[in-house]
């Protein structure tokens, strides 16, 4: 289709930072659309950008942590608030013409991209039998939210990361297949790449040897991302020599004492969260992550990217981009699968390389200017296939639909 008018849109993100998954795609997203032209500006709240681009609601929300031991706690409180304040923003101000794009953070918009389907996650949950994910108050918040957003089909189209979540979109939601797009996350191919030659400096300033496996997980929610599951993997024959390194904020303790009643306390090095994810992709053998449900796996792109190959399950988005024995190794949630699959791969340098090739092949495919290129495409057929009239007047008002698709 012809571009009719010149593109200019609106990312509307609670947080726009590097320090986490939405907030730094949303960042990364901006930046891609500045570097292709298109006029674009973030509604957002907790930030260090500044600029005429940047339009700040409620920076108070700054102050409330939403990070750390009492992270959910906080998110219960910053998450509606900015929901709701966006949203009302959205509908007093909102200029014709302008697409509105939100990561699932308001009620208002044109395209939401949907980075994880809640009900989904709960169902994984579910099955896994624990129940401490019950306390997290956000749960209610977000199943609310999800009826509103998804169910009630308030935005033009959704943006799925993965094939994945496009059919949990349907499954969950009923939303018709024709107002989903499959677009995945990007990775930025400038900071997350294999060429920086500081893998034996990061061991040594990490205390690690430099002729002994390094096994890399990173990861905030250890219990779903099934980091006792690698632990394990440990203690299992082939992987004696191995080190298991871990970023990411979380409780250590009880994962520790697994260690040590295992025998492989002293091969476990926990990290903390982390800023430098970088260097420490590129000083490790093997990325392990063992998760039970993910909508697209932001730290295994970036892995991949630093030609570090991915020993992960398919679950999620993982599986459109995990090849098993091309950049990677698809395991089980299981600590003798695991070993299994890693004690060969670590024996053999041919095909270390082999994988580590194909990871940074993989990764190419990724980077943010062709799926910025890909959000170009979708904005301009939706702006090209709304009315002139429909353009000015639906845009400046919350889009809306019954559940049948039919727009008001």
């Amino acid at each position: 289709m012809t571009e009719v008018t010149p593109l200019r849109v609106t990312q509307a993100v609670l947080e726009l930072s590097l320090n986490g998954g939405i907030e730094a795609v949303a960042f990364e997203m901006q930046r891609a659309f500045r570097d292709a032209g298109i006029a674009s500006r973030v509604l957002t709240s907790v930030t260090c950008e500044t600029g005429p681009e940047i339009d700040r609601v409620l920076p108070v929300l700054t102050r409330i942590g939403s990070r750390g031991r009492l992270r959910h706690v906080g998110r219960a409180v910053t998450v509606p608030l900015f929901t709701l304040a966006a949203s009302w923003r959205l509908w007093r101000t909102r200029r014709d013409g302008e697409l509105v794009l939100s990561h699932g953070d308001t009620l208002v918009g044109d395209i939401c991209v949907v980075h994880a389907v809640n009900r989904a996650n709960l169902d994984t949950k579910r099955a896994a039998g624990g129940w401490r994910w019950r306390l997290n108050p956000m749960h209610l918040w977000v199943s609310w939210r999800d009826r509103v957003m998804i169910g009630g089909l308030r935005f033009q189209r959704y943006v799925a990361l993965s094939g994945r979540i496009a059919s949990e979109l349907q499954r969950y939601y009923g939303v018709p297949r024709d107002r989903i797009v499959l677009i995945p996350n990007g990775v930025n191919l400038d900071r997350y790449t294999a060429a920086g030659d500081d893998r034996d400096e990061t061991r040594h300033e990490l205390g690690l040897p430099t002729d002994k496996p390094v096994l890399l997980f990173v990861g905030h929610e250890f219990d779903r991302k099934g980091l006792k599951y690698a632990i394990d993997a440990l203690a299992q024959p082939g992987l004696e020599d191995a080190t298991l390194l871990i970023a990411g904020a979380g409780s250590a303790a009880p994962f520790q004492q697994q260690a040590d009643q295992l025998g492989v306390g002293a091969r476990l090095v926990f990290l903390g969260a982390r800023s430098d994810l970088p260097r420490l992709y590129r000083l490790a053998d093997a990325f392990v992550f063992p998760t039970a449900y993910e909508s697209f796996a932001l730290t295994c792109m970036e892995a991949l990217a630093c030609g570090l190959p991915v020993f992960a399950p398919h679950v999620g988005g993982i599986e459109d981009y995990l090849h098993d024995g091309v950049n990677g190794r698809v395991i089980a949630r299981d600590g003798g699968d695991i070993a299994a699959k890693l004690a060969p791969f670590l024996a053999d340098p041919a095909l270390r390389q082999q994988l580590r090739a194909g990871a940074i092949e993989t990764a190419r495919h990724y980077g943010w200017p062709a799926i910025a290129a890909q959000y170009r495409a979708l904005m301009t057929d939706l702006l090209n296939e709304m009315p002139q009239t429909t353009r000015s007047k639906t845009t400046g008002r919350p889009f809306r639909a019954d559940l049948t698709g039919s727009t008001t």
